[in-house]
């Protein structure tokens, strides 16, 4: 009966020591292989990338639009955008493409290399090669292009070349309004305009 008790009271005492380290190094071997997991399915960001994008502000894919008070849609996306240097209420944008939807049913398209968005203005300005369309079939290229982003008003700061539906042009200026009775969008050339008419077949 001694001897009994006595084998007893050690089992206790060494499970006593016994359960509490099986049940760390359990938990310790669960620990490994979350950190294990965790490292393997984690994204390969890079820290000085990420450091670069956060001092540069750099945005990908922004997206703006709007409507205007007559219920024409505007769209602004670029490839990446980022504050202006010299001045935070302007941003540096590139490869810009804009995109106007009238409620009379015309769509007219501009698209440029870069552009400088003025955030307190709502203004836009396009430069290096852009590109204006329209689906009434104008077809035109300038330098630079001034734009509202509310508004439907636009404007080149010099020449402007291209072809229309009555056939080639050679402006020295382009502007882009609308009739606030009709809605529709209005281009006019200006500046020595030169146009050959080529009769449609």
């Amino acid at each position: 009966m001694i001897w009994q008790e006595t084998f007893y009271t050690r089992l206790v005492s060494w499970l006593k020591i016994l359960l509490p380290l099986t049940a760390l190094a359990i938990l310790s071997t669960l620990f490994l292989l979350s950190r294990g997991k965790e490292s393997a399915t984690s994204l390969p960001y890079s820290r000085v990338d990420l450091q670069e994008r956060m001092k540069e502000g750099t945005v990908n894919k922004p997206h703006f639009s709007g409507a205007t008070r007559g219920g024409d849609l505007i769209t602004f996306t670029a490839e990446t955008a980022k504050p202006d240097a010299q001045d935070d209420t302007k941003a540096q944008a590139t490869h810009l493409s804009a995109r106007i939807d009238l409620t009379s049913g015309t769509q007219i398209t501009f698209a440029s290399d870069h552009a400088l968005l003025d955030m307190s203005a709502d203004t836009a300005r396009l430069s290096g090669g852009v590109s204006v369309n329209s689906s009434t079939g104008y077809d035109l290229h300038t330098e630079t292009l001034f734009t509202s982003m509310r508004e439907i008003a636009a404007e080149t700061e010099g020449r402007v070349t291209g072809t229309g539906p009555a056939g080639s042009i050679d402006a020295g200026k382009m502007t882009l309004t609308s009739d606030p009775a009709t809605g529709d969008a209005h281009l006019l050339f200006t500046n020595r305009v030169k146009l050959v008419y080529q009769p449609q077949n």
